[in-house]
């Protein structure tokens, strides 16, 4: 605060208004009232004052103290705070005042950009799909969860010219270029060997397990090695059989590997099952079908043995031939439900050995062949994907009551039927591509198609006549395009599937749709809500050719593109390319096998 006293501004003089030579002046404080204006300036606060209050402040000090009795003089100080609120206050107040207006118009700015950008986040985050006469289907970007790599697996055999060594089979699959490359370009993750029965009627030669893991290999993949359970020898044979083909696969130093196979190729499998359909098997110690309970006791020897050589393998059971539902079958000859007998023998046996390193179990497998006589059930194949949402939440509830825990669920052998009467090409592919896009809604962990090649019914992924590719291939061709992340949409009636996927930087959705109507359907994309005109998915028409299958991708404000394939008629018909389309080039609008 300025001072008004002798020894600060007091003690200068004031020049007469009149000139600047007039060297004549007059005190600001009269003689004789320095110390009470002393006393009275040390008693005010040392808060700043305007200049006009300050010297407001001078002028009525100096003529109250010229009047002023000791009584009043004593209350000076009461009257210079009075003076300076009367003269600061109202200036502070309009600053506090006009930055408060401030705050609140921020706030008020914040909570509407907050708003905004939900409008637009909505918008941006969910797109209806309108698919015929069907009902509009919502798909939420909002959520997502990881698909499985191993959704996209197949069954293979030994590689023609290998030799079992009972020496009374050789393989009989191509591993040629043509098989392994196209494995590779359609994206499938696992292989599954032997495949079939042949891993239970013979015993597998190094000879054959060396070229297995170059398939691996060549094709990018991971393994599942088929344990043999059947055989003349002792079950505790059977199951160290069953070890030393982890040690030797898994382990560069195994003593196994000596002569010939001293510098063979290492290429580790994780993934291991103990039988193939142990529901149709003799048991070997008996001479009769296995038994449920019979099966876990050789489960329980197989799995311990195969974790001594390497503990970090990942054991499946139990293999069953087909899987009707928890508690509907297949029953073994005592009526013990396979699957819920399976799973309580074995949780009963781990929480009684809680001394146990690793699982005994670590996935739930079957088998799923859903038609005998194919030829006459197209019909019933149209439909059959929907029999996965009755079979699989049950089975998952299962799992966790009897093993106390969760475990993956792997399709180990899956194909439209598992006789010699398939149904028309056309028609298997589409079940084809339903029931893979159910397993993904369902978040299924391991699926493996039976077979790549090989075989000619079922029909295979190559026909072994000039290594051809089959419609069943082009399914998993379309399937490759896909992204990495589900996205659940609703069962859709009939006739058209819809599936859906997005990547994880929420920068392109893939709709998948499976028409199995003879007509041409039409489908309509857009965002779910529109904030003035503002969206980052364009809108899209799609037209869905009769019997075909169509991916499209939506692109984050970068437009779409789609992969298609139209089914032919007839088994000896070539099988159509996957057809690549970029979207909004479409020239006639009534070329309906261009989707876009």
């Amino acid at each position: 605060m300025p001072r008004i006293a002798g020894r600060g501004r007091g003690d200068q003089a004031r020049r007469p208004r009149g000139g600047q030579g007039d060297e004549t002046v007059v005190p600001l404080i009269p003689a004789g009232l320095e110390g009470e204006v002393l006393e009275f300036q040390s008693s005010l606060p040392d808060a700043p004052l305007t200049n006009a209050g300050q010297e407001a402040i001078e002028t009525e000090a100096v003529e109250f103290l010229e009047t002023a009795s000791t009584q009043e003089r004593a209350n000076l100080r009461a009257l210079a705070i009075s003076l300076r609120s009367r003269l600061s206050r109202p200036r502070l107040a309009h600053r506090r005042y006009f930055r408060l207006i401030g705050v609140v118009l921020a706030g008020l700015l914040a909570l509407t950009a907050v708003r905004l950008s939900a409008i637009i986040t909505s918008t941006n985050d969910q797109l209806v799909v309108r698919i015929g006469n069907q009902a509009a289907a919502l798909v939420d970007l909002r959520q997502g969860s990881p698909i499985s790599p191993y959704l996209f697996g197949a069954n293979v055999f030994p590689e023609t010219s290998t030799h079992a060594v009972d020496g009374n089979s050789a393989g009989f699959m191509s591993y040629d270029p043509t098989i392994t490359n196209g494995l590779r370009e359609a994206k499938v993750k696992l292989l599954r060997f032997p495949g079939g029965s042949w891993g239970e009627e013979h015993i597998l030669s190094y000879e054959q397990l060396n070229a297995y893991g170059m398939l691996l290999a060549k094709t990018g993949t991971d393994g599942m090695i088929q344990a043999r359970l059947s055989g003349s020898e002792s079950v505790a044979d059977r199951a160290n059989l069953a070890g030393r083909w982890v040690d030797y696969m898994n382990n560069p130093k195994s003593g196994l590997r000596t002569g010939a196979y001293a510098h063979a190729p290492v290429n580790p499998v994780r993934f291991w099952t103990v039988g193939n359909e142990p529901d149709l098997l003799l048991n070997p110690d008996t001479g009769k079908p296995f038994t449920v309970a019979e099966y876990v006791a050789d489960f329980i020897q197989f799995s311990t043995k195969m974790h001594t050589y390497d503990p970090t393998i990942q054991v499946f059971g139990p293999e069953i031939s087909q899987f009707a539902g928890v508690g509907a079958g297949p029953h073994d000859a005592g009526k013990q439900d396979w699957m819920g007998g399976f799973l309580d023998g074995v949780g009963a046996y781990e929480k009684a050995h809680p001394e146990l390193q690793f699982h005994l179990l670590d996935s739930v497998s079957f088998h799923f062949y859903p038609f005998g006589d194919a030829a006459n059930a197209s019909a019933g194949m149209m439909t059959n994907a929907e029999e996965w949402n009755y079979l699989l939440p049950p089975l998952r509830q299962k799992v966790r009551q009897s093993l106390g825990r969760d475990a993956p669920v792997a399709v180990t052998e899956i194909n439209s039927n598992a006789t010699k009467q398939p149904p028309p090409p056309g028609v298997a592919a589409l079940w084809w591509a339903d029931t893979l896009g159910a397993l993904m809604n369902h978040q299924v962990e391991y699926v493996a198609f039976f077979a790549a090649e090989g075989v000619d019914t079922p029909y295979p992924l190559f026909a072994s006549s000039g290594l051809r590719p089959t419609a069943m291939l082009r399914v998993l061709d379309v399937f490759s395009h896909l992204q990495h992340q589900l996205v659940p949409v609703p069962s859709q009636p009939d006739p058209i599937s819809l599936y859906a996927t997005q990547d994880v930087e929420h920068g392109a959705v893939s709709l998948l749709f499976v028409n199995k109507a003879p007509v041409t359907q039409l489908a309509q994309v857009s965002a779910a809500n529109q904030f003035l005109g503002m969206k980052s998915w364009g809108d899209l028409n799609i037209s869905l050719s009769s019997y075909s299958i169509t991916l499209v991708t939506l692109h984050r404000q970068a437009g779409a593109e789609a992969y298609s394939f139209k089914l032919t008629a007839g088994e000896d018909a070539p099988v159509a390319p996957v057809v690549h389309t970029v979207c909004g080039k479409k020239a006639d609008a009534l070329a309906h096998d261009i989707p876009c």
